[in-house]
């Protein structure tokens, strides 16, 4: 019998050791040069621990959950421990939620279908209870892209495939078959949570299965049957959670579009949430959520009538205004992103300069929060809500352009695609500098040009424009942030198909706005090959964008800056700018532009760039400190 604890516990740990690393805290370091070389260090460590990890998972892990024999008692033990760790670790400082769920969920399906297999009733809930928890969270990680909504659609299924196990086995029929209470409790808690898997769905059919499974879990809680059954059960906390179920269906200012019968239904449900908090506020104060529970309430109470826009406006405001913006609790989460994303939805269309002040604060503040997420252990909850952030983002001149307020967000959530940007923007800058100057013909076409004289004459037009659309490049990795945090082992299959995402999520993003919607072709080509043989987004044609020559330089900075980089990208040491360049002309023609070797082989070229991945990068690092503690300060 194979004893594997310690290699699961170790694994645990060093994913929380590389959660910490990847993250620094700005508090104990003194200047730029430190935030640079603590981030070389760390990400050297990182590089070490994960070459660990992957050991553990290639040589111990997968093999048993490839394995189609039943598995034995001590196993089945050790794994249950592994993912319930995998889930959340606890610490001295700080809970880390979501520390690696989706090789959590590769546990829960081996030990659930292993359970299947004995007939073992008790931990087939105990594993079902996992693999809902694990669906959920990955429904949520992946529901962001929508170019690829397949992804997000088959934990969806899957979630709701466990979730019909636990709404059958809550039957009274089935119910008191379960021989622990304890589980009795966990089926419950799982009814209940079934309704969160149609978060999002618009379909009649699905809005009306969401309204009904709330219904019969509100019957529950009152049925005298249940009562017996679970003696001990916390019922005041079970109504709770299913009257917020009910309130969580209006998100997104109603984005699911509620009407009529069923809107008033989720407003009774406000009122009889509302009666039940004051019917016992020590407790409720006490409850995780109840800052979200309020905000519910009232917008409910605002959806239909019950209390007016300026009412509900002057609420929000009230409760923006106490606010703790360093608590990244669930409760404060609420306040610090859910608050000013009501906000904004309740803006006219044609701002008010009083709308345009509110919201360039609300900007500021919210990158402000989103500053500390990473080393919060709750980064999954608040990019669900910071999405909609996002999506509803009103660029004003007065206010803050889309371009900063990504780049800021990414600083903010992770500095070293924030400085990868700044890179690639400067190496593209550099050389389409030089490619005006010794082959501009080549630039016809860019920015609407003609001919090359009308090139040479727009060359200031057509760098501010390579530059831009570089910088600009990634901002699709904002919407999959916590993927991007994955270090500590080899990506998943589903996990690539996420990174594969960033392209076309990045150019949705830029082709919102009038100022980065001429980027869109830039930030959907920087993964394709020259001859686009291959790369991704495959849909896509380079050939067929008159911007084909200013996608080949990002394609190209892009990759120079990641292979000639040790931070955030790559675990070994960065190649040297000649090894880089030796592969740019191995690969011409193909990955790379045909015309490339010819520029890059100019010596003043060269020159310039081993500039800007020395001095040039240092000095992005400082840039990058600098503005960490700029956005920090203004937010407080």
């Amino acid at each position: 019998m194979a004893n594997h604890k310690e290699e699961y516990d170790q694994f645990v740990d060093r994913m929380a050791k590389i959660r910490y690393l990847s993250s620094p805290a700005l508090y104990d370091m003194d200047d730029a040069q430190d935030y640079a070389k603590r981030l070389r260090k760390n990400f050297q460590a990182i590089g070490q621990l994960a070459e660990e990890n992957r050991k553990m998972l290639d040589d111990i892990l997968y093999p048993i959950l490839e394995s189609d024999q039943l598995l034995d008692e001590n196993t089945v033990s050790e794994m249950s421990e592994f993912e319930e760790k995998l889930l959340t670790l606890a610490s001295d400082t700080t809970d880390f939620e979501n520390l690696d769920v989706p090789i959590m969920a590769l546990v829960a399906k081996r030990l659930c279908s292993d359970a299947a297999h004995k007939s073992d009733v008790s931990n087939r809930i105990i594993q079902m209870d996992a693999v809902l928890i694990s669906c959920y969270s990955l429904m949520n990680q992946t529901e962001r892209i929508e170019s690829d909504p397949h992804i997000s659609e088959a934990f969806r299924k899957r979630g709701l495939a466990a979730g019909e196990f636990f709404l059958e086995m809550a039957k009274k029929e089935n119910f008191l078959s379960i021989p622990d209470l304890e589980l009795r409790d966990l089926v419950l808690t799982n009814a209940r949570f079934v309704s969160a898997f149609y978060e999002n769905a618009k379909d009649e059919a699905s809005k009306k299965r969401n309204l009904d499974i709330l219904d019969w879990m509100m019957r529950i809680s009152g049925d005298p049957f249940y009562h017996r059954a679970v003696p001990d059960f916390d019922w005041k906390y079970f109504q709770f959670r299913v009257l917020g179920y009910y309130l969580q269906c209006t998100d997104n200012a109603n984005l699911r579009g509620f009407q009529g019968d069923q809107l008033e239904r989720i407003a009774l449900a406000a009122e009889a949430l509302e009666k039940l908090m004051a019917s016992d506020e020590d407790y409720f104060a006490e409850v995780l959520g109840d800052e979200g529970a309020k905000i519910f309430i009232k917008r409910n109470y605002y959806l239909t009538g019950r209390i007016s826009k300026s009412d509900y406006w002057k609420f929000l405001l009230d409760e923006y205004e106490i606010r703790d913006k360093e608590d990244f609790s669930s409760g404060s989460n609420y306040l610090n992103v859910l608050v000013p994303l009501e906000l904004i939805a309740l803006m006219s269309k044609r701002k008010t300069a009083n709308e345009c002040r509110l919201m360039k604060t609300l900007y500021q503040n919210m990158n402000a929060y989103m500053f500390g997420m990473p080393n919060a252990g709750s980064l999954s909850f608040v990019m669900e809500y910071f999405t909609g952030f996002l999506n509803r983002f009103c660029e004003k001149p007065s206010v803050m352009s889309f371009e900063d307020f990504g780049l800021q967000t990414l600083a903010a959530l992770h500095p070293p695609t924030y400085i990868h940007s700044l890179m690639v923007g400067q190496i593209t800058e550099c050389l389409c500098s030089f490619m005006i100057e010794k082959m501009p013909e080549r630039l016809v076409g860019v920015c609407g040009t003609k001919s090359t004289e009308e090139v040479l004459q727009r060359s200031e037009e057509i760098l501010y424009f390579a530059y831009h659309a570089a910088v600009c490049h990634d901002f699709g990795k904002i919407m999959i942030i916590d993927t991007i945090f994955v270090y500590g082992r080899r990506l998943l299959e589903f996990e690539f198909q996420v990174i594969k995402s960033h392209p076309m999520m990045g150019a949705d993003l830029l082709s919102r706005h009038e100022s980065t919607r001429r980027y869109v072709d830039v930030a959907k080509g920087h993964h394709r090959f020259w001859d686009d043989s291959r790369g991704y987004p495959e849909k896509f044609i380079t050939a067929k964008s008159p911007d084909k020559p200013i996608i080949d330089l990002v394609m190209c900075a892009d990759c120079m800056d990641a292979a000639t980089d040790s931070i955030g990208r790559s675990y070994n040491s960065g190649k040297t700018l000649k090894e880089y360049l030796d592969e740019v002309r191995e690969q011409a023609g193909s990955r790379y532009a045909p015309w490339l070797p010819q520029l890059i082989d100019d010596v003043g070229v060269q020159d310039e760039l081993r500039f800007l991945l020395s001095e040039g990068r240092a000095a992005n690092y400082r840039e990058t400190f600098l503005l960490l503690k700029n956005v920090r300060e203004k937010g407080r």
